[in-house]
């Protein structure tokens, strides 16, 4: 093996790279953007748990001192911190759980206290927003760290059944849930499957549409269809369909393994998911013919990842809640299709919504197709990036 032609040959590979200046920028600075991004929301803190609380407890007497728990239980919860209480009307409650204002509601019932006095234990009534499996756990926790030093104090007052020290199997207090969305099977693999579903489809189809398109445009094909009559809004429309063809076969595999095989739950009509799925498409085909007009080769198109879907996929609400992301950051979350994607398919999924309840996001998703489509058709000439 000669060592001189080994260095020549590394030698070119590295002019060879340090001429392409795309390629620098990507390697060297794209890294960067990304662990920027990443670094702030790895530091977001968790969002405050929201409780509703609808107080109608009329209390009870111990002895000389009237106790009214429901009262207590509320103190409890509004002295906890990053814990955030507002009290409502029955009806209120319901408005605010269906909105999704609220992570969840407690109500307390006019006999509440006298019916803990004679049980000798509290059961609170709790209705969970359910579309969050993990804030749906904390707020269990709040609610029964509550009612506990609740608890606490009734023993204090000699109520001989509420003593501060308890077998872990026999609390005091329990939570009698019920749900709006969701469920108790619901688990965390159900609420981030959704997103799951809207990135390994924008993934492969982005995937699939560049380089094939690629290809196309150095195999010169879209040079002779350019000396023809047909147009470039033509060319990008019918390059769209033809590719959707089978970037909508691979949405369908990924959505019926996801439901079928990994046994996820799903409240709404499947038919609505590939609805979405459909329009997710579309989008994606259409970012993948348009990028590729900015690469000389598949090596390029496939760097434009990063960017394109690394960085969606962290600003679009599948880990982090948008709401709980730095104020200056959120608006680049409002402008990526997977938000409006992710929302689409957890509010069917989870919440069990059709059409009707999600068009503002189908309308934003048709909206970007659109807009990449102009795009598109406006560089589809391109022959050199």
């Amino acid at each position: 093996m000669s060592s001189k032609r080994t260095l020549t040959l590394a030698c070119r590979v590295v002019l060879q790279l340090l001429r392409d200046r795309r390629t620098l920028a990507l390697i060297l600075f794209m890294p960067l953007v990304v662990l920027t991004i990443v670094g702030i929301l790895v530091r977001v803190a968790a969002g405050d748990v929201a409780l509703g609380v609808v107080n109608e407890d009329t209390g009870t007497s111990v002895l000389v001192t009237q106790v009214n728990l429901g009262d207590a239980i509320t103190e409890k919860l509004q002295a906890m911190d990053r814990v955030t209480v507002r009290l409502f009307t029955p009806e209120d409650a319901a408005d605010a759980i269906t909105a999704g204002a609220v992570d969840a509601v407690v109500t307390f019932a006019p006999a509440f206290s006298a019916d803990a006095r004679a049980a000798g234990h509290i059961t609170l009534d709790a209705t969970f927003e359910g579309s969050d499996p993990m804030a749906g756990m904390q707020a269990n926790a709040v609610l029964l760290r509550a009612g506990m030093e609740a608890m606490a104090g009734l023993a204090r007052l000699g109520l001989g059944a509420g003593a501060p020290s308890f077998d872990a199997d026999e609390l005091p207090v329990e939570v009698n849930a019920a749900y709006r969305y969701g469920g108790p099977e619901f688990d965390s693999l159900d609420y981030i499957a959704p997103a799951i579903i809207a990135i390994f489809v924008f993934l492969f189809v982005y995937l699939l549409t560049s380089v094939a398109f690629l290809r196309e445009r150095t195999a010169g094909t879209l040079e002779r269809l350019q000396a023809t009559a047909v147009s470039r809004t033509e060319i990008m429309i019918g390059y769209m369909l033809g590719f959707s063809v089978f970037a909508l076969a691979q949405s369908v595999i990924i959505l019926l393994f996801t439901v079928f095989a990994l046994g996820v739950h799903y409240k709404g009509n499947l038919l609505v998911v590939f609805i979405v799925e459909l329009l997710l498409t579309f989008v994606s085909v259409d970012i993948g013919i348009f990028l590729s007009t900015f690469a000389r080769n598949e090596f390029q198109a496939v760097q434009f990842m990063p960017l394109i879907v690394v960085i969606q996929v962290l600003l679009s609400g599948v880990f982090w809640a948008i709401e709980d992301m730095p104020a200056w950051l959120q608006p680049a979350a409002w402008l990526m299709p997977l938000t409006y994607a992710n929302r689409a398919l957890r509010d069917v999924m989870i919440k069990g919504f059709g059409l009707g309840d999600i068009w503002p996001y189908l309308v934003a998703l048709l909206g970007f197709g659109v807009l990449m489509i102009a795009a598109g058709a406006a560089t589809i000439g391109r022959q050199r990036a």
